[in-house]
């Protein structure tokens, strides 16, 4: 019997070690230090804010508030899915402003994952980064109060977008757009991609609260004012739940949003 439940035990432990839960990496995470390239030493992110945001199998990463002389403050924005398989940290790219052509594409990285820290380092590969070694560093962000109502957290899906004179989902500029927010308490990301062309349209982030009612977000970044002029701007919308969708209202009645939860 020993003889059995050796071999049975291995082969379970061969099964976690295969697939851990993405729950593992989950969060929202800065970046702190980076190898990019042929590097021999760490770059430290002075003059730039980078957030990754980890959840429920999805992931995005914004670089703004960028001080560099030429550079506009928000630098750009990436995201896609991503698991844990076979002991690597694996992601899938659905969009990626800095080169569409990685868009479509899946990477594995070697990562370490602790209370406090989030670390990956591998190759990416696209057009304009071939072959591409990347090693970054992260901490984790954490809250300085506790999230009052838990509803919105994970993941959701645009259904519907109108925003008075500037624009409606599905139409125009966002004909054809998929648009998924992220909220992973205290930051909220979202992203306007086109899967089939590759294209990304814009994104944003905030800072956020839910009281069950209302909405309160802090600008930390906003891709269509890429000169940062709407950080630290703060916006109210009311919320109302049915079911597995959301409901936001805002801007004084000029903007309605519709979401369907995802994760």
């Amino acid at each position: 019997m020993k003889k059995l439940l050796v071999p049975f035990c291995l082969l379970l432990l061969a099964g976690f070690t295969a697939f851990r839960p993405v729950s593992k990496v989950d969060g929202v995470f800065i970046r702190s230090a980076y190898k990019f390239g042929d590097m021999k030493d760490w770059g430290k992110d002075d003059s730039l804010t980078v957030i990754k945001v980890l959840r429920d199998g999805f992931w995005m990463v914004a670089y703004y508030d960028d001080n560099r002389k030429g550079r506009a403050s928000f630098n750009g924005l990436a995201g896609g899915t991503y698991e844990i398989a076979n002991g690597k940290y694996v992601e899938h790219i659905s969009f990626y402003s800095w080169d569409s052509t990685a868009a479509g594409k899946t990477f594995e990285f070697d990562f370490e994952v602790g209370d406090q820290s989030f670390e990956q380092h591998g190759k990416i590969n696209s057009d304009k980064y071939k072959n591409y070694p990347i090693h970054e560093k992260f901490k984790r962000l954490q809250a300085d109060t506790p999230l009052e109502d838990k509803r919105l957290e994970g993941i959701w899906k645009m259904t519907r977008g109108e925003w008075g004179e500037k624009g409606r989902f599905g139409e125009g500029i966002y004909k054809n757009m998929t648009t998924i927010k992220i909220y992973s308490y205290p930051i909220a990301i979202y992203a306007y991609y086109n899967e089939a062309t590759k294209s990304f349209q814009g994104g944003g982030g905030v800072r956020y609260n839910f009281n069950g009612e209302t909405l309160t977000e802090t600008n930390e970044f906003w891709s269509w004012k890429p000169d940062g002029s709407r950080k630290g701007l703060l916006q109210t919308h009311q919320i109302t739940f049915d079911k597995n969708k959301v409901t936001q209202k805002g801007w004084e009645g000029k903007l309605h949003e519709e979401y369907e939860k995802l994760k």
